[in-house]
């Protein structure tokens, strides 16, 4: 499993945007003593009676990167000018995702082109 392999949206961990998947867990295992003995099988009873499980949240992971997303540009607008002089028309998009974690910034929203008018009466 990769962040774009099986790539079908239904896949937990599909995230096209990624080049790999974020870390989801972290284990670490620490010997409390050394017993040069053979195996002694466990004591009956509930699984870690007398030990203690727990949680560490106290590891640091790097944030993955989230760059901007926008859509696509809309369609130019009317041509806006006197008849016979060069006018402006222009065109938007807009944010789909703000980026995240010093992922790329958004790029411009707004572009506008010269154009001649062409609805003179």
């Amino acid at each position: 499993i990769t962040s774009s392999s099986p790539s079908h949206p239904a896949n937990s961990f599909y995230y096209p945007r990624l080049k790999s998947l974020p870390p989801i867990a972290r284990v670490t295992l620490v010997r409390l003593r050394h017993n040069p003995r053979a195996f002694v099988p466990p004591a009956p009873g509930p699984v870690g009676a007398g030990g203690s499980n727990e949680i560490v949240d106290s590891v640091s992971v790097a944030e993955t990167p989230l760059d901007c997303e926008v859509s696509l540009w809309s369609s130019w607008g009317l041509c806006a000018g006197p008849c016979g002089k060069l006018g402006a028309k222009s065109r938007t998009r807009y944010i789909r995702m703000q980026p995240a974690n010093h992922g790329a910034p958004c790029p411009e929203l707004e572009e506008e082109a010269e154009c001649v008018p062409d609805n003179c009466v």
